[in-house]
């Protein structure tokens, strides 16, 4: 039986270097935009912004619904007394 050969084995010598080196050129050439973080910081900021308004309309949402649902069932009560008021006190 033949053992496949490790893959360390299989490659050539020299192969991982020649890979950072061609790696190493390549980033060299790479050169971020000059306003690169003022445009991700406006885009942060942004979206951040955004975040916060949706949730303070929603939290508006939220209480406006939670009073008008109280008004109509305070507005739906019934308007004689209840059963606790109906024999007037004893003296």
């Amino acid at each position: 039986m033949n053992n496949p050969p490790d893959t360390e084995a299989s490659t050539p010598p020299g192969t991982e270097e020649q890979l950072r080196e061609a790696l190493e050129i390549l980033a060299a050439d790479i050169h971020p935009a000059p306003d690169a973080y003022r445009t991700a910081h406006g885009d942060w900021q942004r979206r951040e912004r955004r975040r916060r308004l949706i949730l303070a309309g929603l939290i508006v949402l939220v209480f406006t619904l939670a009073t008008v649902i109280g008004v109509l069932v305070l507005n739906h009560a019934p308007a004689e007394p209840g059963p606790t008021f109906e024999h007037p006190p004893a003296p």
